[in-house]
């Protein structure tokens, strides 16, 4: 690797690196759930963390298929759909991932679609890290506002 001068008006004497290209550490896994459990062991996801992060990455797995996500009580024993994981790539994929995202937020309390983005981010950064991903889908969704009074929102969700 050369590191060159950059000699652009403006530059003021900068160098520029190339952009390395990144080399997988390791395969890629065949699926998305095994992507999930990779990330979960390989990235230090403590035991206690891992039931949360395991079921927000299925809500979001279901997302990343172009689905939306199972609610209610039908959320607890669902299963990730199969897909590979490079087809998080796909182009196409930020748009119909922002609507799906905003219509989980239209019936998801803030706080829970706040931590789920959160934790996909968290994944998605460590599978680009590892190689197997290039791109983010989830960038411009955005988080969304917690309400001005939680005790408030608790007691209209019947939680007091």
């Amino acid at each position: 690797m050369t590191i060159e001068p950059v000699t652009e008006p403006g530059s003021w004497g900068a160098l520029r690196v190339p952009r390395a290209r990144v080399v997988p550490l390791s395969a890629p896994p065949a699926s998305y759930t095994a992507a999930v459990e990779r990330y979960l062991t390989g990235a230090g996801i403590a035991k206690s963390s891992a039931r949360i992060y395991r079921i927000s990455l299925t809500t979001w797995g279901w997302m990343l298929a172009g689905e939306p996500a199972p609610t209610g009580p039908a959320r607890r024993g669902a299963k990730p759909p199969v897909f590979p994981v490079p087809a998080i790539d796909d182009p196409a994929l930020p748009e119909v991932l922002a609507e799906l995202a905003a219509a989980r937020a239209d019936e998801t309390d803030a706080d829970t679609v706040n931590r789920e983005l959160s934790i996909a981010r968290k994944a998605i950064g460590w599978w680009q890290r590892q190689g197997w991903i290039v791109g983010d889908p989830t960038i411009g969704i955005e988080r969304r506002p917690a309400p001005p009074d939680r005790t408030k929102a608790l007691a209209e969700k019947g939680c007091r």
